[in-house]
């Protein structure tokens, strides 16, 4: 990694910190210079403005969480326990891979933001909150042809199974501001719950195939 490598990942991490701690509006570029031990100059050359700093924060965050489903799924669909079970394992790592402390920080941050910055509300919506139903949707098409059935709309399968899993659990992280990860019984009963909701609507009557 060159030098100028190790300054933007100081300038970051530094940035991600203050944006944290202070909001969007309280933090300055002269303030992260001080927390990176860098000069404004400096971050001034990585970066033109703090809307491009926040906005790049965002982007690594999000493909980040992107990238830890696509990983999950594609643990998932290397093996065929059976679609129920194998379904159960992706609502699963969708939990954790939103599960994790600075993603649901940032996630309130933008949230908080998004009424005076509507643009950083939707580079994280665009590229997060979407993108992982596109990854989430691609999984589920693949997993329902292995077992010989069709999704008519996959990404709307995708919307469906993540509100079942995702939508109480995320909801009292926002609100509460607990960013602890549930327990693993507790991830599996909230997976299996949704998963069983979901395949009520989306597999054929004879339930004997899925290989529950």
């Amino acid at each position: 990694m060159t030098r100028w490598d190790e300054k933007r990942l100081k300038i970051l991490d530094a940035a991600r910190y203050a944006f944290l701690k202070r909001g969007y509006e309280g933090t300055t570029m002269e303030m992260i210079a001080a927390d990176a031990a860098v000069s404004k100059q400096t971050v001034y050359a990585h970066f033109s403005s703090k809307g491009q700093l926040f906005m790049q924060i965002i982007l690594d965050t999000v493909g980040e969480t992107v990238t830890a489903m696509v990983e999950g799924a594609s643990r998932v669909l290397r093996t065929d326990d059976g679609l129920e079970q194998d379904l159960i394992q992706l609502a699963e790592n969708l939990v954790r891979s939103i599960w994790q402390p600075r993603v649901l920080e940032l996630r309130r941050l933008v949230i908080g933001e998004a009424g005076r910055f509507q643009e950083l509300g939707a580079a994280y919506f665009n590229r997060g909150f979407l993108g992982g139903l596109d990854a989430l949707a691609g999984s589920l098409a693949e997993l329902f042809t292995r077992e010989g059935l069709a999704l008519d709309d996959p990404r709307q399968a995708a919307e469906h199974l993540a509100g079942l899993v995702l939508w109480v659990p995320m909801n009292r992280a926002m609100f509460t501001g607990d960013d602890t990860l549930p327990p693993a019984e507790e991830i599996t009963r909230i997976a299996t719950a949704g998963v069983r909701v979901f395949l009520a609507a989306y597999s054929p009557a004879d339930a004997s195939r899925l290989g529950a």
